[in-house]
């Protein structure tokens, strides 16, 4: 057998060397392994985890609209929030869904940290929904004609129901006479009674039988009832209101109104509930400046200095000026609030010739 030289052994070693450097798995991975998605997980209705195989371009990977749920499926991405080489999806719409379902999930133009984009990841996420069980959520009484007496109850579930009819509600010491549903909200109509009865809270119990999502519903937990109505007068006109309103007084002055000599002009603003005055009641008028009720009820615009004559000039205007208020009221009930200019330095004599309008923004 023929003795290999050392200069021949070196050189073989050398070889094999490289040999199993060249196939190595590690090497290879590193150099060509390229992004991709390696696994989705729903967190919860509202977040989904997207895990890349590898480090990712912060900015692609962070971009929502890199994250596409399939268009019927009403979901939608609003933000993500990296961690590693891990996107956190929040997502809307899922959370609304009354049963389990799947959307598609398409991510696409997400870059490594080499700028390589991926390829376009398609996969179907399974969202889980758990049943809850139906219940009444809030029962609140109404005045919709406001003339002072409960014609109504608004019922509202923690789950859409069919199949809803009127024989299904019992309201104690109330007749029912109808049952109109808007999703969640069940209206239930009542027989007025002959006596102001706005301080009723009446209970409202389920006695019959609905469905929901299919599934036949025989009993439902009801809640103590609770007065559900804003009405607001406004200068003669009804209103109804939500608990922070927002609203314009036009006032308009004859283009001829000079101030009166000695005269200290301002607005008036009289705030009452159920016919009783409303006190300690701050609200914002012109964007920004407060003004309080006394324990009459009254609060004056500006609240202590007088209108001055450029807000004069404005309300000299063809249309007159719109003075902006928002109010927040304190709860429910029958409101009334009327503005008026007034001379408080003559007991607060209204202003002859003044004309008001009230507008909802």
């Amino acid at each position: 057998m023929k003795k290999l030289s050392k200069r021949n052994v070196l050189m073989t070693s050398l070889s094999a060397a490289l040999v199993a450097t060249a196939v190595s798995p590690a090497v290879i991975s590193a150099a060509t392994v390229k992004l991709s998605v390696k696994k989705v997980t729903v967190v919860n209705t509202k977040t989904v985890l997207v895990e890349f195989n590898k480090a990712v371009n912060k900015t692609s990977a962070s971009k929502a609209s890199n994250y596409v749920f399939a268009k019927g499926s009403g979901v939608t991405v609003t933000k993500v929030t990296l961690s590693g080489n891990k996107a956190i999806l929040t997502v809307k719409g899922a959370d609304i869904k009354t049963a389990s379902f799947k959307a598609g999930l398409t991510v696409s133009n997400v870059k490594d940290n080499k700028g390589k984009v991926m390829s376009k990841y398609k996969t179907n996420v399974a969202f889980t929904i758990a049943v809850k069980s139906v219940a009444f959520t809030k029962v609140q009484t109404l005045d919709t004609d406001k003339n002072g007496k409960l014609d109504s109850i608004a019922v509202t579930f923690s789950r859409a129901v069919t199949e809803v009819d009127k024989a299904d509600f019992a309201v104690a010491g109330y007749t029912v006479t109808n049952a109109s549903t808007r999703g969640v909200v069940t209206t239930l109509t009542l027989e007025e009674k002959d006596t102001n009865d706005l301080s009723a809270k009446p209970a409202v119990s389920f006695v019959g039988e609905v469905k929901s999502s299919g599934k036949s519903v025989k009993s439902i937990k009801s809640v103590a009832t609770t007065t559900g109505f804003i009405v607001v007068n406004l200068g003669g006109e009804n209103f109804a209101f939500t608990a922070e309103q927002n609203f314009f007084v036009n006032a308009k002055l004859p283009e001829t109104f000079t101030r009166p000599a000695g005269s200290q002009l301002r607005f008036k603003v009289l705030i009452t509930k159920d016919g009783v005055p409303v006190k300690n009641l701050t609200f914002v008028y012109l964007g920004g400046i407060n003004s309080t009720t006394n324990a009459q009820g009254v609060a004056y615009v500006p609240e202590k200095e007088e209108v001055s004559d450029l807000s004069l000039t404005l309300l000299k205007m063809p249309e007159g000026y719109k003075v902006p208020f928002t109010i927040t009221l304190p709860s429910a009930g029958n409101y009334e609030i009327k503005a008026e200019l007034v001379d408080h330095n003559a007991n607060d004599t209204p202003v002859q010739g003044a004309e008001y309008k009230y507008l909802l923004k």
